[in-house]
């Protein structure tokens, strides 16, 4: 069970946007896709999770992902895009029931999953509060609540969550929560694909990290395989130094113009 990529490529309007892309998830890993801006990465997220025809390029537990109704993929698949606009004035625990829309548990039960996936992401304190008076970062985090709801009833399949920038609007401590939780959701065989623009934290936190360039995967490998001199340049055209952590020996880096 796991999400195959085979040569996958995205023709939009006349632009490439991606080029014969290969790749697989496994359930219990986490995947940073990184690169710089239009590289690829959202639409990459975007064929990934049945938003743009594949044509029969992506393959999720034996199946292309055409095969499915959006219904079924709903049911172990969850995706957080960038934007997450709500007009309406919802309690932000009615926000994190629209997760669990196609759900047959009882209202109790319901109440305990918002519950659950509140405290996860430091937000039952604004169970009850009109989440259009939240800050940015406060709706990213319950907009993350509401996709773990989605993904939070075990199923019969792997279950995948696909995550775009989750992490762009929030504090230092909320960034390393965050993704301190992501991580420790994999061993509940949970594949996740997240976009990072701080690739430090990427390599701090993530099994392997996909790099994009132009459309093409220029590198895919563990944080110390990617994050090389000569290919963070290639990548981002930008000159680094490369250090390791004192605790994790995990790779730093930083700008060689500081």
């Amino acid at each position: 069970m796991s999400i195959l990529v085979k040569n996958l490529s995205l023709d939009l309007s006349d632009r490439l946007l991606l080029k014969n892309i290969s790749f697989e998830l496994k359930p219990g890993e986490m995947v940073a896709v990184i690169g710089e801006n239009g590289a690829g990465k959202t639409s990459l997220i975007n064929c990934l999770t049945d938003c743009y025809s594949t044509h029969e390029s992506v393959f999720i537990n034996g199946r292309a992902i055409e095969s499915y109704t959006l219904e079924h993929l709903a049911q172990f698949r969850a995706v957080l895009t960038q934007s997450n606009e709500l007009t309406f004035p919802f309690k932000v625990a009615e926000v994190v029931r629209l997760g669990l829309s196609l759900t047959s548990l009882s209202v109790n039960q319901q109440d305990q999953v918002i519950e659950d996936c509140l405290r996860l992401v430091d937000g039952c304190r604004f169970k009850e509060r009109n989440y259009q008076t939240l800050s940015g970062g406060e709706k990213q985090r319950i907009q993350l609540a509401r996709v773990l709801a989605q993904i939070s009833i075990e199923c019969d399949y792997p279950r995948y969550l696909f995550l775009d920038e989750p992490t762009s609007a929030l504090d230092m401590k909320h960034q390393f929560e965050t993704l301190k939780m992501l991580k420790s959701l994999c061993r509940k065989n949970i594949g996740i694909v997240i976009i990072l623009h701080d690739i430090n934290l990427a390599a701090m936190y993530c099994d392997r990290i996909a790099l994009l360039k132009q459309g093409e995967l220029l590198k895919l490998g563990t944080p110390n395989e990617v994050f090389q001199r000569q290919i963070i340049k290639q990548g981002f055209e930008v000159d680094v130094d490369i250090l390791n952590h004192p605790n994790s020996n995990t790779p730093i880096m930083i700008n060689q113009a500081i």
